[in-house]
Parts: structure tokens; C-alpha cells; sequence
């Protein structure tokens, strides 16, 4: 969730601007309500002082008390208010236990109370005596999952936080029982509006006279609207009693009545410079000078400031104002009357300087520049996708108007690219042929072609092979990009694998990683990267694998976690097919580390659950194995149905279950998978016809196992598919010895020796399962096996066991009892210990605050601790009161 897709202004606390009159009642009753309660909620009409009375009271907050702003705009909806509420708490620290960016992917799965405990804990862990979370402006919402989320919030706030909401109407909240414990304060438009001796201290302070009557006039008129006296005594020069009758009695026409009567009165150059820069929703001295090509931009920000016109002053390093909506809807509201054909201009104007997405795109929208609102989120879909901000990609598209989103191909290239992370291959293939369309019909050929890779991939992998090729072969006509062509070899590697030749999918791999490494984003690594292990059995492909993990994570940085989560997934299949067992192990923890700090997203999980399972099967821990493999078949029932995904998950859980002699279990999925089976994918048909020969073979049909397998063995190594080929091989040398014929079982097994042997993958034998091992390392053999080959098996076997549950040493704490915190994590440590912020942390040792983030969360896991705090507590117990990490001689 990077901090450039967010207006930073939203989380900026307005400025107190000093010289206006003390409301001592009313900030007396604020300031307490703040310290004690659990909300605090300001309910009244535009005009009412709510953000003035909140900013002066913040800046009487005790030492120590945080404080969490964000103004509420009406793009927002929930995940992107979560977005800004996250953002608005960086600076305070908070241990993160995920990943932001898995909580808006929470905020997006309906997931609200996961969602808010997280932001519970975060705060809890927060180094702070107390704070406050304040939503200003709250009514803008229209998102009602917003005041759900708010209802799980205020139940689990911590006793030292407290949420103020300041809002035009009281927000839809499930308030009884907070009301009945006296946990709420409640200000209204009674409250806040002026009594009748701060009126008439208002006309003290402004006219410098004391005319109790007056003011009393004005208190009758206004009914004590802070917005109405102030532009009442701006006014009062021409003397209010020249105002139209009957017009106090609407707020709305009054403002606008009295902000004409002011705004006249301003030099013609602050009159132009007002409503041409009213588009924006900050005022900036950059973006002033961009809208009103004034290049006194600054000189007239500061009058601004002077003459107090209805605007609140941010905080910040730059002077940035924002304009009040009473008065930006005026300035908006004259400048379409006097100057009508400026302001689609002006619009484009101001969203070519906005940084946020969903700021720029209604920019753009609100100009009727739906081509630019289009690139332009064209041109930030990879990066945000790559962010895992996918879900708020489709939000800007909701955007449009619907007959853009139904016509528009980059509207709906970006819907197929959202798609793909999440396995729904169907919604990829529709949404990709209506871009490749919509791209043609628009002349523009090679996003169309881009496209229609994209869709071959998603048919192939909805098990429509031939028509995929087919595809793909019309792309591979034309000119193709780097991406397109790289699409093209990545299907390719997927086509061959399937089909043939054996070294196939090692040469298209090498060359996708070739195209990848000559500059590929790190949303298309992530694409090529999915599952590319099913082969690693095949020649080359572990290598290719290889570089695949080296070329990911260096295209991953520091930012991109899904994918270099995905990339220690790899490399943990590279590691568990060498045999390596306490690396594999260790990969084991670090990648569940991964999903815990990615909130355990589906895509994700179930490819780890995959890799875990077969490390139970080679530890032969039955029980664990049952366990994983039902809890991948439930994902299953999660997946596209149209994608052969559930196929290849389902076959999983069979050759697990085979492995352990679960038979029950894997007649259950053989039956499913024989109505399942897809008759283009001849791969999956070579699974299905091995697994019906183990039932075979199991159940006493030795002929009919022995004929299947003898017809698989003939085209199992040049298609082998999730070691495939050790499955048949091991399998007939089992239905051989069954039928008596040792030395054709060890012609069934010696090749598979013989290339172990050579590459040292001895993984692909592990899997087998401990049973299987066993009955070929204790079979009689004769004179059919040679000696070398039987001290292979026994080697095989005692490989086994040490992977075997609590039988081998694991890496271990170092003598300078550091839990097994690696060397960055302590200088992490060492560096928060000293009492730095992530910023600070981040700039020492060259990381992201993203990175800095993570290992603060890994630090806090592996210590079992909870806040900042008590880890800089454990770090000076271990090492004393040492300053920097250098001391430690790291």
C-alpha cells in the first residue's frame, strides 16, 4: 500500500489558526470528552466550527497522546478510508502483526471485524499513553460497509484510545449500549453554535466596540451559526440589515448571499485566483500556480490565510490549504457560471497533477475525459496490482459511467489482469477477449495482441488446450512486445509440458526468464511465475526455476510482498526436491511467516499447503498429512470451476493420500476426478490412469495394474507432471515384484535410480511415501538388483528418516541467545532499541519502510512480544544499553 496512492493531505491535522475567541465552556467539555470516553461524536449543519473546534482542542491534548486525522472525501469508500486510516497511523509506529496491505485485502473480502481486531492489536502494541482517532467529515460516506466497520472498531477500542467523528448528520451506529455506559459525548449544532455572550464577544473582537445590542441583533438573525457570523461581520461594513428579508432562514442561500458580499470585495487577482483553483481539494503553491498560471501563487496563498476565507491550514513542511465545502461549492458553483468553458480544462489541469488514483480518475471523469481517465489508470494497474492493490484497481473502474465499463477495453483489460491473482481464469479469458475486441476495433493492434496472450494463457488453463494454442499461434503472427512475447513462451512451457518433448518446458522456461530479466514489471514476474513447479521433474527446469526465484525477488524490491512470497515458495519446492532437510524446514517457517504477514491470502495458502503435505508425506506424519490434505480439498471447493485447478489440487490430495495408504481417501477423489477430468489435458489423464492403477494394484488386480502402468512407463518421463514418472516407475516395480518378475521391476526402477542419481533430485522419490520405500528397500530382489543400486535404496530410505519428525537437529538460537533473529532483524532491533522510527530505521540501513515494517512484525513473532516497546526491553536485557548495531560486530 504505497503512501503516493494517497492524498496526503487527508491525514493531515488542520492547523489551529490563533486570534479568534476563547470558547472556554465548549473546549473545557471537548477536551474532557476526549480523555475519557470512547466516542466522541460532533453532529451539525455545514458552517458549525466542528473542524476548528477539534483542531484547537488536539493541540491541548496532554504529552503522549496520539493523534490519527483523516478527512472523510466522497470517493471514498471503505477500503480506501481503511487506506487512509492506515496511513494517518504510520507515523506513530504501530507493530503491524500484517501487512496493511493484507488488511485492505480483508476490508475488501467482507472480512470487517478480522479487519478491525488487527487494527486493535496495532494499536494496543502502539508506544503511546493514549489517542485519538478522528473522522472528519464523516457524512461525505456513502459506503454503508463504513459504519459496519466502525460498529466492530468501537467495540474492541483500546481503553486508552478514544474515535471522535465530526459529521453533518448523527452516522447510522449501533450507539445504545455505548449511550447506556456513558461511553459517548455528543455535540450538536446547540453546542457549538455561539451563545449570546460569545457573540458578543465575537463582535468585541472584530469591530473593536462593545454594542451589546448589535450583537444581539446578529445572535437573532445567525441563531448563533459560526458560518453566518463570520461572514457577517465580513460583511457587516455594508451593515446586515440590507441582507434580503427571509433569507436568514435558509443557511444555504445566506452563505452564498454573504460570500458574494465578500468575495466582491477582494482584488480582482484573488477573485481569479479563487475560482480557478477551486477544482483542487488542497491548496498547494505548486498546484495554485499550475490551475491559475498566476506565478504568485504563494504570495496569494498567504492573503488567503490572512483574511481567513474559509479555509483550514494542513500541517506540513509546504503550505497547504483547504478550502471549507460551504465555500469551495460557491467558488465551484460562480466559476461554472462566469467562465463555463475553462472548467473542463481546469479539470484536466488539476488530475494531471494529482498523484492518487481514484482523485485523478474523477478528476478526469468530472472533465468528461474518459480516454485520459482511462490511461491513466492503464498506466498505474501493474504497479497497484503488483502492490496487491487489486481490489481498488476495480474500484476506479466502478467509477465510470456504466456504458464506458461495458464498452471500454483497457476497463476491461484491467478487470482480467485483477482477475488472475485470484485463479478465476473464466473472468480472465471473457474479460481479455472482449480488450482484444475493443482494442482492435480502436486500431490499437498490439494491446489487442497483448491481450489475447493474456487470454490464451487463461483457456489453457481452463483446460481448452488446442483452442489456447491455436491462440496463441495468431498472437505469435504478429508483432508482439516484450510482454507478449513473453506470454507466448510462458504458454508455450505450459503447452509442451503437457504434451512434449521432455526438455520442452526447460527451454521455454529459460527463455521466459530471459525476456522477464530484460526489464519485465513485477506484476508480469508474478503472472509466469504460478505454479511452474508442477515440472521441475523435467530437464532444466529446477535451474530455470532458479533464476525464476533470483530475477523475482530482485524485481520485488522491497515493496512487492505477494511476490516475494512467491518466490520463497519456489525456492522451497527447489529446496525439498534436493532433499535438503533442515533448509526446507526453515523455507517452511519463513513462508508461513509470508502468509501470516499477507493475512493468509487464498491464492497463496493453498499453493503452500501443497508444498507442506508432501514435506509430511517424506516425514511420514500421517496425521498432519490427513489434515493438510483435507484442508486442501476445502480450498478446492473455493476455486473456478471452469480452470483445471481444482483438478490439479484434487490430484494432489490423491497422491498424498496413496502415499500414506489412505486408501478410502483416494478412492473418494479418484471418483471425483474421473468425472472431473478434463479429456484435452493428456497430463491430467496420465495422473488419473496411474492412480487407477495403484487402486488397481492395491486392491489384488496385479494384471490389469501391470498393463496400465506398462502403457504409462513408455511416455511417463517425457511427460512427467508432479513426478509422475517416479509414481509409475516405483508403482511397476511394485506390481512386478507382485507378479513375481524381479528383474522386470528393476528395469522399471533403475532409470529413475540412475537420473537421480546423476542430478541428485531425490525428492521426487521422497514422495513416494515412506510405504513404498520401505517395500522396495526390503524386497527380495535376487540377483535382479545391483549392489550399488540396493545401497541407493537404502540411502533413499535413511534420507527418509531423517526428515522424519523431531529426528534431525534444527538450526538453533546462536550463543548470543538472538532467538533466531537473522543479523538484519537484530540490526533492526538494535536501531528500534535506541528508540528510532521506522523512517529513521529504514534510512540507516537502506530499506523501504515497507521492509522495515515486516522484520518489526518477524522480530515481535519470533520473541512472542507485543509492542516496540518490549522488544527494545528484550534487546537491552541481551546485549545492554550499547547504542547502533555496529557495536555488536555484526
Amino acid at each position: 500500500m504505497p503512501s503516493a496512492s494517497l492524498a496526503r493531505a487527508k491525514i493531515q491535522t488542520p492547523r489551529f489558526r490563533g486570534g479568534l475567541i476563547e470558547r472556554s465552556e465548549l473546549e473545557q467539555q471537548l477536551g474532557d470528552a476526549m480523555s475519557s470516553r470512547r466516542l466522541v461524536l460532533l453532529v451539525a449543519p455545514a458552517g458549525y466550527g466542528k473542524t476548528a473546534a477539534l483542531s484547537r482542542q488536539l493541540q491541548r491534548l496532554p504529552p503522549g497522546c496520539a493523534v490519527a486525522w483523516v478527512t472523510v472525501d466522497e470517493e471514498d469508500d471503505l477500503p480506501r478510508l481503511f487506506s487512509c486510516l492506515i496511513e494517518a497511523l504510520e507515523p506513530l509506529d504501530p507493530p503491524w502483526r500484517l501487512a496493511p496491505e493484507a488488511l485492505l485485502d480483508l476490508v475488501a473480502q467482507g472480512r470487517l471485524r478480522e479487519a478491525a481486531s488487527a487494527l486493535h492489536g496495532a494499536i494496543e502494541a502502539t508506544d503511546t499513553a493514549a489517542g485519538v482517532i478522528v473522522l472528519d467529515d464523516l457524512h461525505a460516506v456513502a459506503d454503508a460497509r463504513v459504519f459496519e466497520f466502525l460498529n466492530h472498531l468501537l467495540e474492541g477500542l483500546p481503553d486508552r484510545w478514544t474515535l471522535v467523528i465530526a459529521t453533518r448528520v448523527e452516522p447510522p451506529l449501533t450507539l445504545a449500549r455505548w449511550r447506556a455506559q456513558r461511553e459517548v459525548a455528543e455535540f450538536d449544532e446547540t453546542t457549538l453554535g455561539f451563545s449570546r455572550k460569545e457573540v458578543q464577544d465575537l463582535w468585541r473582537h472584530a469591530t473593536g466596540q462593545d454594542d451589546p445590542e448589535q450583537a444581539g441583533h446578529l445572535l437573532d438573525r445567525t441563531q448563533g451559526w459560526p458560518a453566518g457570523l463570520c461572514l457577517s461581520l465580513e460583511a457587516s461594513q455594508r451593515s446586515t440589515s440590507k441582507v434580503p428579508k427571509g433569507i436568514w432562514h435558509n443557511r444555504r442561500h445566506l452563505f452564498d448571499y454573504l460570500a458574494s458580499e465578500v468575495f466582491e470585495d477582494l482584488p480582482s487577482e484573488l477573485q481569479a485566483f479563487l475560482l480557478r483553483c477551486s477544482p483542487l481539494p488542497e491548496l498547494t503553491v505548486p498546484r495554485c500556480e499550475q490551475l491559475s498560471g498566476n506565478p504568485r501563487a504563494a504570495e496569494l496563498l498567504e492573503d488567503i490565510e490572512r483574511r481567513r476565507l474559509f479555509v483550514s491550514v494542513l500541517d506540513g513542511d509546504d503550505l497547504t490549504l483547504r478550502l471549507h465545502d460551504l465555500f469551495r461549492d460557491f467558488l465551484e458553483e460562480r466559476l461554472r457560471r462566469l467562465h463555463p468553458d475553462e472548467v473542463p480544462a481546469l479539470l484536466r489541469l488539476a488530475a494531471q497533477g494529482e498523484t492518487d488514483p481514484v482523485r485523478r480518475t474523477l478528476m478526469y471523469l468530472r472533465a468528461g475525459a474518459w480516454d485520459e481517465a482511462q490511461q491513466g489508470l492503464a498506466d498505474a494497474t501493474a504497479d497497484m496490482l503488483a502492490g496487491d492493490e487489486g481490489a481498488q484497481v476495480l474500484r476506479i473502474v466502478e467509477q465510470f459511467p456504466p456504458d464506458i465499463q461495458a464498452r471500454s477495453p483497457s476497463l476491461a483489460y484491467a478487470r482480467g489482469l485483477c482477475a488472475w491473482p485470484q485463479y478465476q481464469y473464466s473472468a480472465v479469458r471473457s474479460a481479455m477477449e472482449q480488450a482484444a475486441a475493443g482494442f482492435d476495433a480502436l486500431g490499437r493492434h498490439a494491446d489487442a495482441n497483448r491481450a489475447r496472450a493474456v487470454q490464451a494463457l487463461a483457456t489453457l488453463f481452463c483446460g481448452r488446450m488446442q483452442d489456447a494454442r491455436r491462440l496463441s499461434q495468431a498472437v505469435r503472427a504478429l508483432p508482439m512486445d516484450l510482454e507478449t512475447e513473453t506470454l507466448t513462451e510462458l504458454l508455450d512451457f505450459w503447452y509442451e509440458a503437457y504434451h512434449g518433448p521432455a526438455d520442452g518446458p526447460g527451454n521455454r522456461l529459460a527463455k521466459v526468464v530471459d525476456l522477464l530479466m530484460q526489464g519485465a514489471a513485477a506484476e508480469l514476474w508474478f503472472r509466469c511465475m504460478s505454479r511452474v513447479n508442477m515440472f521441475i521433474s523435467r530437464p532444466g527446469v529446477s535451474a530455470q526455476i532458479g533464476r525464476l526465484v533470483s530475477g523475482a525477488r530482485e524485481a520485488a524490491g522491497d515493496r512487492h510482498w505477494s511476490l516475494q512470497a512467491n518466490a520463497n515458495l519456489m525456492e522451497a519446492w527447489l529446496l525439498l526436491w534436493q532433499g535438503k532437510v533442515a533448509e526446507t524446514e526453515a523455507a517452511l517457517e519463513r513462508i508461513e511467516e509470508d502468509s501470516q504477514w499477507l493475512g493468509q491470502p487464498a491464492a497463496l495458502r493453498i499453493r503452500l499447503l501443497s508444498l507442506k503435505v508432501y514435506h509430511q508425506v517424506i516425514c511420514d506424519d500421517k496425521e498432519a498429512v490427513c489434515a493438510t490434505r483435507d484442508a486442501i480439498a476445502a480450498h478446492t471447493t473455493l476455486l473456478d470451476r471452469n480452470s483445471d485447478l481444482a483438478l490439479v489440487f484434487r490430484g494432489t490430495a490423491v497422491k498424498v493420500s496413496a502415499a500414506i495408504g489412505d486408501w478410502p481417501a483416494v478412492r473418494m477423489h479418484v471418483s471425483a476426478l474421473e468425472l472431473e477430468a478434463s479429456l484435452e489435458n493428456p497430463g491430467m489423464q496420465k495422473v488419473l490412469s496411474t492412480f487407477q492403477a495403484q487402486l488397481a494394484l492395491q486392491e489384488g488386480r496385479v494384471c490389469e495394474a501391470l498393463a496400465m502402468l506398462r502403457e504409462l512407463v513408455a511416455t511417463s518421463a517425457m511427460l512427467d507432471t508432479n513426478s509422475l514418472d517416479a509414481t509409475v516407475r516405483t508403482q511397476l516395480a511394485l506390481a512386478e515384484l507382485a507378479d513375481g518378475s524381479p528383474a522386470a521391476a528393476w528395469r522399471a526402477l533403475e532409470p529413475l535410480i540412475e537420473r537421480v542419481a546423476a542430478t541428485g533430485n531425490v525428492g521426487q522419490i521422497l514422495f513416494m511415501g515412506r510405504q513404498v520405500l520401505t517395500a522396495l528397500s526390503l524386497a527380495s530382489w535376487g540377483n535382479a538388483a545391483s549392489a550399488e543400486g540396493l545401497a541407493t535404496l537404502r540411502q533413499w530410505m535413511e534420507l527418509a528418516r531423517r526428515f522424519k519428525t523431531g529426528s534431525h537437529e534444527r538450526p538453533h538460537a546462536s550463543a548470543r541467545n538472538d532467538a533466531g533473529l537473522s543479523d538484519r532483524e537484530l540490526e533492526v532491533l538494535a536501531l528500534l532499541a535506541d528508540g528510532q522510527s521506522n523512517k529513521l530505521i529504514a534510512r540507516a540501513l537502506d530499506l523501504s519502510p515497507h521492509t522495515v515494517k515486516r522484520h518489526v512484525a518477524r522480530i515481535l513473532d519470533r520473541l512472542d512480544l507485543a509492542s516496540r516497546m518490549q522488544a527494545a526491553d528484550w534487546y537491552r536485557t541481551q546485549f545492554g544499553n550499547r547504542a547502533g548495531f555496529g557495536d555488536r560486530g555484526l
